[in-house]
């Protein structure tokens, strides 16, 4: 069957089909259905020409970061027209690849943006090759064959860990993200090389490795305090990593800058609510946004799948003071 078949069955100008099929025209809800009734009763099977309806996958809204991204890029998606869907995956493999078989059946989803914090490429591997896919913030393990927009990790954790060297900090802890994330495995190395080059070896037992939560903040505030050579500063590899630090320290006796400095990584609105400030590393979540959405709409590039890594900015506030005097 053809589109003017369609186009007869749904009393339309084969154009009006035609557009709408390819995403160019939007059409009322009554329109809309009388061409999806015409193309069932023709048995016409159209290819995913035209994105009108997105799904954007993330692990949690729980944390800021994902919910300030998740209202980016709804921002970003109603400016162009489209619809969109905003599925949580509770950071599981199983739920991403639950979540990704249901949008790529769905004639409502044409097409998936996911955050994944599993790494897995599995959620991936039994979808349609032609399938429109954007693996947006986090890299997945092994996966090369889909668009990946995301920013400079390694870049934004040496800036951080620069800037607390430059205020004449040298004992500096990493708070760092779970190793199987492509983004805390590029924030450590940014922190070990901005280390070396000034000449300074990173220390294993200044590294601590945890979630990406406030707890988690409390619990590295505890454990520097049984260290008998107390380190001066800590770079957080997640906001409310530093946040959990900031709202713990009363409770334990520290002040924040004066005896402990603090850095962190993301640029939530929250790190501006607590006292002192938060310094942070900013992602560039409006041109995030802007970009998966433009990398989702150009398709498949030749041959190899695009990567866009954004840079990123330190954000100079309260939570950073030179070491204190022993």
């Amino acid at each position: 069957m053809s589109i003017s078949a369609v186009a007869r069955a749904a009393d339309l100008s084969v154009s009006t089909v035609s557009r709408y099929l390819r995403g160019e025209l939007r059409v009322n809800p009554d329109t809309e259905a009388r061409i999806l009734g015409a193309m069932e009763h023709t048995g016409f099977e159209s290819p995913r020409l035209g994105l009108r309806r997105l799904a954007l996958i993330v692990p949690e809204l729980a944390n800021p970061y994902f919910s300030q991204l998740a209202q980016a890029i709804a921002n970003a998606t109603a400016s162009r027209g489209l619809g969109l869907q905003v599925l949580v995956s509770n950071g599981l493999a199983s739920r991403e690849t639950a979540l990704m078989a249901e949008c790529a059946a769905s004639p409502e989803v044409d097409g998936v943006m996911l955050v994944s914090m599993t790494g897995r490429a599995s959620p991936l591997r039994s979808l349609p090759g032609d399938f429109p896919v954007v693996i947006l913030d986090e890299r997945i393990h092994d996966e090369s064959s889909r668009p990946f927009v995301g920013v400079d990790n390694f870049g934004g954790a040496y800036q951080a860990t620069s800037y607390l060297l430059s205020r004449g900090h040298t004992s500096i802890v990493h708070a760092a993200g779970p190793s199987t994330l492509d983004s805390a495995r590029d924030r450590l190395e940014g922190y070990r090389t901005a280390l070396r080059d000034r000449g300074i070896e990173a220390d294993p037992n200044l590294i601590i490795e945890g979630p990406y939560a406030e707890a988690f903040g409390e619990s590295v505030l505890t454990r520097l305090l049984r260290l008998d050579d107390a380190p001066t500063a800590v770079f957080c590899g997640s906001d409310i990593v530093a946040i959990g630090m900031i709202a713990a320290a009363p409770m334990y006796g520290v002040s924040i800058p004066r005896d402990l400095s603090l850095v962190g990584f993301d640029g939530i609105p929250q790190g501006e609510w607590v006292t002192p400030r938060l310094t942070t590393v900013t992602q560039p979540i409006e041109a995030l946004a802007r970009r998966v959405l433009e990398t989702i709409e150009s398709g498949p590039t030749s041959g190899q799948a695009a990567e866009v890594r954004l840079p990123m900015q330190i954000r100079v506030a309260g939570s950073v003071a030179p070491p204190p005097t022993r």
